[in-house]
């Protein structure tokens, strides 16, 4: 589990409240599988996080256009690497069995690591253009 921080912030309340409520749902993912969530369970926090990821992302792309930020393509490219990976991971799970929770395990871990370090390295750079 993490929490927003001040090094997050982009400029732009909308992208920093969606950001927040990102954090907040895979917490709840990371919450669920601790607490040994039902598939049905775990299954509508992913199907929310691919969701609501792609309508962020789609908003978020917009926004760094409209601020000229210089990162929009390396974004845009970051965006459609998560799409895949977010996609192959989520088709793996829904194909798991039961007693498999490696892939539930795994799939934590690399959107942890992805949200991190996307909106700390990629996303953060919008500051910048909307000051």
């Amino acid at each position: 589990m993490f929490e927003w921080n001040s090094a997050m912030t982009t400029g732009v309340s909308d992208i920093d409240d969606q950001h927040r409520e990102l954090i907040g749902k895979f917490n709840e993912l990371v919450e669920a599988e601790a607490g040994g969530a039902d598939r049905e369970k775990i299954g509508g926090i992913l199907d929310f996080l691919q969701y609501y990821a792609e309508w962020h992302f789609n908003h978020e792309e917009q926004i760094m256009d409209k601020y000229h930020c210089h990162v929009l393509e390396e974004n845009k490219k970051a965006h459609d690497e998560y799409r895949i990976r977010f996609g192959e991971l989520y088709e793996h799970w829904k194909n798991m069995t039961d007693s498999d929770t490696t892939v539930l395990h795994d799939t934590i871990v690399e959107l942890a690591r992805w949200i991190v370090h996307h909106t700390l390295t990629v996303d953060n750079q919008l500051h910048e253009y909307v000051k």
